[in-house]
């Protein structure tokens, strides 16, 4: 793999770390948290005119069609930024779920809204089990006819609030523990029955609680194959689970270069603290683990983007980036002492974020689950080069 970027993806990245610089302070950041939408819709709109939105969707309906290792390199930036944004749920998940298993009326109706930034979708898939694999999924939906019946609870939905449609995972047929059986709606989230509950958490960003009751759905909102969701929404959450892992590594970053820059200022006992060997340990440990899970992240999307099978190298990917960005913020937040804990520095928003992040997606024991069923359960393991 040829690690030097291409001339447009370096232009991508210089102009998301300019965006970023100039629109996602850190201030900008908290005065997000204490909204209502938990992103801004001003930034939003800016995102769709730069074209981020339609990144990798199908040209023929108005995206570029570019890449996941180009969005990656995005993800990235807005990561060092933690940029509060329904980006991953909206344009990644619910586009690519979209442009793979919908039809030919779906896509024609739906892309272009996310493109240009005109509905937002946020992904109902966990419920109350700490299990992220499709056999926890008990969420109920029955036919009536033409229609649809959903019953059932979702929980840590992001930006449903501001959402115009839910992308709800319910089981159609079959029994918990099986993987078949699931089908995927797209749900408008206005529809009688929907209950939407806010659900605070420690790192303050916006997630709820979502209950359905006798919610009645058309089947033209079916997304894809009655009782066979998981076959499309698997590789739909794989390219989800490399943005993400995309997105921490760069939080990851910022917060190394912050802490670094920190202990080359911070004088303590006659000189700077990043003269100590426990610093110098610490910074130099936690930048091999962010330099690695980055360049596993940047591999598995290069190879994606080839369409070799990398199932085992996202759960690698995932669970690394993961385990790299919760230690980070732990550390990096320590170098600053005491006053790393308080509101008013920057690091406390990296703290606050770093074990949800390491939970979201799917939490370390799935991928670590999926690394152990593609290095035992596969005949041949996959070897990339």
């Amino acid at each position: 793999m040829d690690m030097k970027l291409t001339d447009e993806q370096s232009q991508l990245q210089d102009g998301a770390r300019r965006f970023m610089d100039e629109e996602c302070s850190m201030d900008f950041v908290r005065e997000i948290e204490k909204g209502d939408l938990g992103f801004s819709r001003d930034m939003w709109r800016q995102m769709a005119e730069l074209g981020w939105l339609g990144l990798d969707l199908p040209e023929d309906h108005g995206g570029l069609e570019l890449g996941i290792l180009d969005l990656t390199i995005l993800l990235r930036e807005l990561g060092r930024h933690i940029c509060p944004t329904p980006f991953i749920p909206t344009a990644v998940i619910a586009g690519t779920a979209i442009a793979n298993a919908g039809t030919d009326a779906q896509r024609k109706k739906y892309i272009p809204l996310i493109i240009d930034g005109e509905m937002i979708v946020a992904f109902a898939y966990q419920e109350f089990s700490r299990f992220f694999d499709p056999g926890a999924i008990k969420f109920d939906a029955r036919p009536d006819a033409d229609d649809y019946v959903l019953n059932g609870t979702k929980m840590f939905v992001e930006y449903a609030a501001a959402a115009d449609r839910l992308l709800v995972v319910a089981r159609t047929s079959g029994s918990v523990g099986d993987q078949t059986g699931l089908t995927l709606f797209l749900v408008d989230a206005k529809t009688d029955g929907i209950k939407v509950i806010h659900t605070p958490t420690m790192a303050r960003d916006h997630h709820y609680e979502i209950s359905f009751s006798d919610v009645r759905v058309p089947g033209e909102d079916v997304l894809g194959r009655v009782d066979d969701a998981w076959t499309d929404l698997e590789p739909v959450l794989q390219r989800a689970a490399l943005a993400f892992a995309a997105f921490t590594n760069g939080a990851a970053f910022e917060l190394h270069e912050q802490a670094t820059a920190f202990a080359k200022q911070r004088v303590q006992f006659g000189r700077p603290i990043g003269q100590i060997q426990s610093i110098q340990g610490y910074l130099a440990q936690l930048i091999m683990e962010i330099l690695g899970s980055d360049t596993l992240t940047m591999f598995t999307a290069y190879n994606m983007d080839r369409g070799r099978p990398v199932r085992g190298y996202v759960a690698k990917a995932k669970a690394f980036s993961a385990e790299t960005v919760s230690r980070t913020m732990d550390i990096g937040s320590q170098i600053f002492g005491g006053m790393g804990y308080m509101e008013e520095v920057d690091s406390t928003l990296y703290l606050r974020r770093g074990k949800q992040y390491e939970l979201m997606l799917g939490g370390t024991d799935y991928w670590y689950d999926v690394v152990a069923e593609e290095m035992i359960d596969v005949d041949e393991p996959v070897q990339l080069t």
